[in-house]
């Protein structure tokens, strides 16, 4: 629902995504998410990772910007297959 509302807001910020020591910081630039890095993950995959933890925390900076470039996909397309894979992993 998040990814859903900064992608209809059409934002610009960082998401920062923590669970216990690990950070995954994502960022959007127009609703679309264009980086993410968890350690040493890069793009899509450091996504799918994070799509499956809970009870994690996550703060919002929007005056945050990156120029890097690390997904593949949409932010609808990130967030699709983030279910799939989760779906099969729980099979």
């Amino acid at each position: 629902d998040l990814f859903q509302s900064l992608e209809l807001g059409q934002k610009t910020c960082a998401l920062t995504v923590t669970k216990d020591s690990e950070e995954c910081r994502m960022y959007f630039k127009d609703g679309q998410l264009h980086h993410a890095q968890l350690g040493s993950t890069l793009g899509d995959d450091a996504v799918y990772a994070v799509a499956g933890w809970a009870d994690a925390s996550f703060q919002i900076d929007f005056n945050a910007r990156s120029d890097q470039k690390s997904t593949t996909r949409s932010t609808q397309g990130l967030l699709m297959e983030a279910l799939r894979l989760l779906d099969e992993q729980n099979r």
